[in-house]
């Protein structure tokens, strides 16, 4: 199929709501070799075949195929070796992320991203995008025969900072990693016999959420495997969304004559089509509908906070004064949760925020005004009590910028009766009619530059 409309309208709707988690694979992990770009599997095992002589790669091949030829030629005993000689070609490139996966880094409600490669140019791509080029991002990795050093620093939920899981393991001097497709079948394998299991933290996600299968060059039978790992329910059954984008597809018409038969249409969408160009066409569109967030992103040199790390709190009838608000935070360098599904009723994205405002955000901004002063009961009280409950266990920071954005306010919170009793202990910023005041800005500017020392 094609991505038309509802296909961009579902993708989008789930990214806004912090939900999509996307697969990234070799052909989005694209760099630079004199006049050309190519993936980087595809230069790594054009390099491994000039290191020893064998024929190079046809067309479309990756390392598997370069491996067989030198194990065909070595002999198997010689395998290990290959793990050290990988790494160190990896080591001598030196690459650096393309574009694509800058794009993708840049959209910064996605938290959590899944690579199915071995290199570390998605965690180096979210670290420039969001972070200046600090090493923020969170690199974790599976591995069947994982140390227990490592299995229990997976098992540990990371903090705010946006998390890169490497699925088939990191490139080191030792067998830590997927190299050729019998490695592939051990990773899986082991999940699939629980002799090694993927942390909580992220399994739960990888099944309960819309998933985006982005350029991973899915073979039919690792590709059935992934998409059955991520629904709870057979195929058949199963009412979650994924997304499958990129031109390997093509190459295996058995997959997609399989998902096509057990999967509604709906629910399981395949598009072959340029993984690159995909991504630039969905970071426009990301753009298009996320302004304040997308214009926070895109600096080329700007650190900025973790995803939703600041949380506006207000009611729908102040939905155009918190964007205004949103906004103004966004330009100056702050990354913003705006959670517009308050418009409409829902017990999931309700419980959803109220667990967020627990432990994911670090500053809360609730909207007071004389819309809210107006309730005599509303979710939005729920959110400032979870807030407040939150705060008394932080000490020594601030965690509430209470926030008036009456026109008429005159500087004294006095008469706002419906606000927290905690609330009143705080200094009220003002942003008459969404527009934050020097005062405000200044308040917000320090808790941002704040928020980048505490990463």
């Amino acid at each position: 199929m094609h991505a038309d409309e509802d296909f961009w309208d579902d993708l989008l709707g789930h990214i806004g709501s912090g939900l999509l988690v996307p697969f990234v694979g070799p052909e989005l992990v694209l760099v630079d070799d004199g006049p050309r770009r190519v993936p980087l599997e595809r230069l790594l095992a054009e390099r491994l075949a000039a290191r020893y002589g064998l024929p190079m790669p046809e067309a479309g091949a990756g390392l598997d195929a370069t491996v067989r030829a030198f194990l065909a030629a070595r002999g198997r005993d010689q395998q290990e070796r290959l793990y050290r000689v990988v790494n160190d070609l990896l080591a001598d490139l030196q690459p650096v992320p393309g574009e694509a996966l800058r794009q993708l880094a840049a959209i910064s409600p996605i938290g959590l991203f899944v690579s199915t490669t071995f290199d570390s140019l998605l965690a180096q791509a979210v670290d420039a995008v969001r972070h200046g080029g600090e090493a923020l991002t969170q690199r974790l990795a599976f591995a069947p025969n994982q140390s227990t050093e490592a299995q229990e620093r997976n098992a540990q939920r990371p903090g705010p900072a946006p998390v890169v899981f490497q699925l088939f393991g990191q490139a080191s001097s030792v067998p830590q990693y997927a190299l050729h497709d019998e490695d592939t079948l051990e990773w899986l394998h082991a999940l699939l016999s629980e002799r090694a299991q993927l942390p909580d933290w992220i399994a739960g996600p990888l099944k309960a959420q819309p998933l985006l299968l982005l350029g991973c060059q899915l073979p039919d039978w690792i590709g059935r495997f992934l998409v059955r790992m991520a629904s709870r329910e057979r195929l058949s059954s199963s009412k979650k969304q994924i997304f499958i984008v990129g031109q390997g597809i093509a190459r295996s018409p058995e997959l997609s004559s399989f998902l096509s038969t057990w999967c509604s249409p709906t629910r399981v969408q395949i598009v072959d089509t340029d993984a690159a160009g995909f991504v630039a066409e969905l970071h426009r569109r990301w753009q298009a509908r996320r302004p304040a967030a997308a214009a926070a992103a895109g600096a080329a040199t700007a650190a900025t906070p973790a995803p939703g790390s600041i949380f506006i709190s207000y009611v729908r009838e102040d939905a155009e004064a918190a964007r205004r608000v949103a906004q103004a935070i966004g330009a100056i360098g702050g990354d913003v949760w705006l959670d517009q599904r308050r418009l409409q009723p829902g017990d999931r994205w309700e419980a959803e925020i109220l667990a967020s405002i627990r432990r994911g955000i670090q500053l809360f901004v609730p909207l007071i005004s004389r819309q809210t002063e107006a309730r005599d009961e509303g979710y939005v009280f729920k959110e400032w009590a979870e807030a407040v409950e939150r705060a008394r266990g932080i000490p020594g920071r601030r965690f509430i910028v209470p926030v008036v954005i009456d026109e008429d306010y005159a500087g004294d919170p006095a008469g706002y009766a419906q606000v927290p009793e905690a609330f009143r202990a705080l200094h009220f910023g003002s942003a008459r009619g969404g527009v934050p005041d020097e005062a405000l800005l200044a308040t917000l500017k320090d808790e941002i530059r704040a928020m980048r020392r505490g990463a």
